[in-house]
């Protein structure tokens, strides 16, 4: 009587006749009565207990059959049409990888030490994550404050740590920390609150090294907590210095010392900065009523003054915007368009409304000075410049006197083709 032969799930995989073998898998089953059937009994066991170990993929798998892979050492699984591989993990302290013998791409690697798990690409093991090594304790996580003018408003950052104490946070707004925040700082308070500002904070440590609330009135800084934000030139105050690295000590009942953005040549102190032939500033008689600056002169390396204004759109550089769309400035079709707002600036010399927002959401407009402009038409020296109808491009006004609130400025160059860059003189 013949042995039918089931897989799990019902379907018939062979039919074995009495004393005879199949071999239509990768075992060998055997019919009633075989002669001799130890042998190929226990060779089967064995393809089981080694999952048929050998360097070449069996030849004639079923679905979830598993076979080792013996020259690269890893496990595979049959999908019932290719042989999909089983990633290796290696739990160690130390990195597991043989530049004789790599690990094949896909390889998991453990760091127990660090607690990081790493994965192969055949020529190394690369980090997953998390980022941080656990014996570092250090790196940048996303946090929130809120601001004590908007509770209940998340104002969101980043915070670099080492273990629990915040040691910078880089924000973009400006604001003084509520204490009722979850991230609060460990000396804050509502009524004396410590203040971040737009750009990297490094932190001042203190107990609890965290923000302190610490504030000066005379000087207008915290004298502990936030000791840098933004570049050097804003460093609030340093703990040694006297004469020469930009900040003064000042011989005053207060004792206090006092922020300053130049390097000074002088030895009196109490010329807080006192460059020679150059710029003085001088706060120290009566500073608490009087604050005095001198100077030669000043200079800048770009020609124009502007003014931030908020656009409805990204606009480059050389653009004619007029007053008018959903924000504040636009373009126009418009010939001579008494709404006339200006230039997009690259460069200003001088920049007013800075902190309004970007040159993407407000860019620079020239309000005096000399700019490249987007031009059209047939341009001369000294021609008044006005808006065209093509919009974002100036041409040049032909006729009599051009309406007022109509002329951009002059042109410093000339134009022969339909459309270019020239310098205009904001007027």
């Amino acid at each position: 009587m013949a042995y039918i032969l089931n897989k799990t799930n019902g379907s018939i995989v062979a039919t074995v006749q009495d004393a005879t073998i199949d071999l239509s898998t990768d075992l060998t089953f055997l019919g009633r009565n075989y002669a001799g059937y130890g042998e190929p009994q226990n060779e089967n066991f064995i393809r089981l207990l080694e999952n048929f170990a050998n360097s070449t993929p069996p030849t004639k798998p079923l679905e979830g059959e598993i076979w080792y892979d013996s020259s690269n050492k890893r496990l595979n699984f049959y999908d019932s049409k290719e042989w999909k591989s089983v990633s290796n993990l290696v739990v160690s302290e130390t990195d597991p990888f043989n530049v004789s013998n790599p690990p094949p791409s896909g390889n998991l690697w453990y760091n127990s030490l660090e607690s990081q798990l790493f994965a192969s690409n055949g020529s190394e093991y690369v980090l997953i994550g998390p980022p941080i090594g656990a014996d570092t304790q250090a790196g940048w996580r996303g946090s929130y404050e809120e601001d004590v003018n908007s509770i209940g408003i998340h104002i969101y950052n980043i915070k670099a740590v080492i273990g629990t104490d915040v040691v910078a946070v880089a924000s973009n707004q400006e604001y003084n920390v509520y204490s009722g925040s979850q991230n609060k700082y460990p000396i804050a308070d509502d009524f004396n609150p410590p203040r971040l500002h737009r750009g990297i904070n490094l932190i001042g440590a203190n107990a609890n090294t965290g923000v302190s609330a610490s504030f000066n009135s005379i000087t207008g800084a915290y004298t502990s907590g936030t000791i840098l934000w933004g570049t050097a030139a804003h460093a609030l105050y340093a703990n040694s210095a006297t004469s020469t690295a930009g900040f003064i000590y000042s011989e005053n009942a207060e004792n206090l010392y006092k922020p300053v953005a130049f390097l000074t040549t002088s030895s009196n102190n109490k010329a807080l900065v006192n460059i020679d032939f150059g710029i003085t500033f001088n706060p120290y008689t009566n500073y608490l009523k009087t604050t005095r600056f001198e100077g030669l002169a000043t200079s800048a390396l770009y020609a124009d003054l502007a003014e931030r204004y908020e656009a409805d759109n990204i606009y480059e550089p050389g653009t004619v915007l007029v007053i008018g769309g959903d924000k504040e400035v636009t373009v126009t079709t418009l010939y001579a368009d008494t709404r006339v707002a200006g230039i997009v600036s690259k460069n200003p010399a001088y920049m007013m409304n800075s902190e309004a927002g970007t040159d993407e959401t407000h860019p620079y407009i020239a309000l005096k000075g000399r700019v490249p402009c987007k031009v059209t038409g047939i341009i001369e020296k000294g021609d008044l410049i006005v808006t065209s109808t093509y919009p974002g491009y100036a041409t040049a006004w032909h006729g009599g006197s051009a309406p007022d609130g109509t002329i951009i400025g002059k042109a410093l160059g000339t134009q022969s083709e339909d459309f270019g860059i020239i310098e205009v003189l904001v007027i």
